[in-house]
């Protein structure tokens, strides 16, 4: 071959190559291309349209339905109400879903990734429904992906997806759940009185809102308070109490524990507990007490100076509102009437302490 030539296919070579490389660099792939594309792009004007919501995992087997209930969302079994900023969270996410990278159609690769058909008994993926759209929208939540990402795949299309964010899809009814049952902080309580089956009775006392400690009236002669702030614990007793499930009331002959609390605003708070086997339950009664709430009213609050953006009381933007305690008693009473929740073993202890454990020994 003589030189001349040689450099003829050299110079062709490179032709070829330089003409690949501008391709690559000025033709999108078809993966580049849907990089960003929203998975649902409707959804997001319509979803105060969405009225159910239901989890379906391998089988075939229903795991969660979420229906709408006003405002707010219940989790049907048990009939209880749901996290309703985590259904929100879950809805948005869902509307604000976008296409990372498309991977496979090959359904004997889906197991891979967690998007089979829930049909197959083993199958890792949850299908997830939507409810009251005008076009049904069901999807497969597979596994979570790098980052934020996760692996999914529309219900009758076979392109499985890399999107971002991550959906997070419970798959127990109790993750569902609204656990908080109630919260009071302690400057809130003017009394507490616990009535157990195996101990007196006793009661703690705070005789005014800026009292220092809480007091605990007629303790037996020789009897003293380990401290002067021992009994404020139960001040706290029912502070941010959360339930590891909740059922109907059951029936049951055993005398309960109880503890009433009574705010100095005409909160009033009454817990009854008993025992099964390992288990906890409590149930919470709730009611206004305006006599009480005479008796201590609040302190006027001393004026605000105005400042930038106030509204016309002077109050900042975004000041927390004064508690209204018949409200809350009217709220907490319809919330729990009819039920019982199972708590955890050391928070009943707290709710139902013995007086002894506060005194010096």
């Amino acid at each position: 071959m003589s030189q001349n030539r040689l450099w003829i296919l050299i110079a062709l070579a490179l032709a070829v190559g330089a003409g690949a490389l501008w391709l690559s660099r000025h033709q999108s792939s078809p993966r580049e291309s849907e990089y960003g594309t929203p998975v649902f792009p409707a959804l997001g004007a319509e979803l105060d349209k969405v009225d159910s919501l239901r989890v379906i995992g391998a089988g075939d087997k229903l795991l969660v339905t979420l229906k709408r209930n006003g405002a707010g969302w219940l989790v049907a079994d048990p009939g209880y109400p749901a996290d309703s900023t985590r259904v929100r969270r879950l809805l948005v996410a869902l509307a604000d879903l976008k296409i990372v990278e498309p991977k496979t159609q090959d359904p004997a690769r889906y197991a891979a990734l967690g998007v089979e058909d829930v049909a197959d008994p083993k199958a890792q993926s949850v299908r997830l429904e939507l409810g009251g759209l005008a076009e049904p929208l069901a999807l497969l939540v597979g596994h979570a992906a790098a980052g934020q990402d996760g692996y999914l795949r529309v219900v009758g299309h076979a392109q499985a997806l890399e999107a971002r964010p991550g959906l997070d899809v419970a798959r127990s009814p109790r993750d569902w759940l609204a656990r908080s049952i109630v919260d009071i902080g302690a400057a809130r309580v003017h009394s507490v009185t616990v009535e157990r089956t195996d101990a007196p009775p006793w009661r703690a006392v705070k005789a005014k809102r800026d009292a220092p400690h809480f007091e605990v009236p007629g303790l037996p002669k020789g009897k003293e308070l380990a401290s002067l702030g021992a009994a404020d614990v139960a001040g706290n007793a029912l502070s941010n109490v959360e339930l590891d499930a909740v059922r109907k009331v059951q029936p049951s002959s055993t005398r309960p524990q109880r503890v009433i609390v009574e705010c100095f605003d005409g909160l009033v708070v009454t817990v009854e507990g008993r025992s099964e086997g390992d288990a906890r339950w409590v149930t919470v009664a709730a009611r206004y007490d305006a006599a009480l709430a005479a008796r201590y009213p609040a302190p006027p609050a001393p004026p605000a100076p105005p400042a930038p953006g106030a509204g016309a009381s002077g109050a900042p933007p975004g000041a927390a509102a004064p508690v209204n305690a018949e409200a809350e008693a009217t709220r907490l009473a319809a919330q729990t009437a009819g039920w019982e929740y199972q708590v955890p073993a050391y928070r009943f202890d707290a709710l139902f302490r013995k007086r002894d454990e506060l005194l010096r020994h």
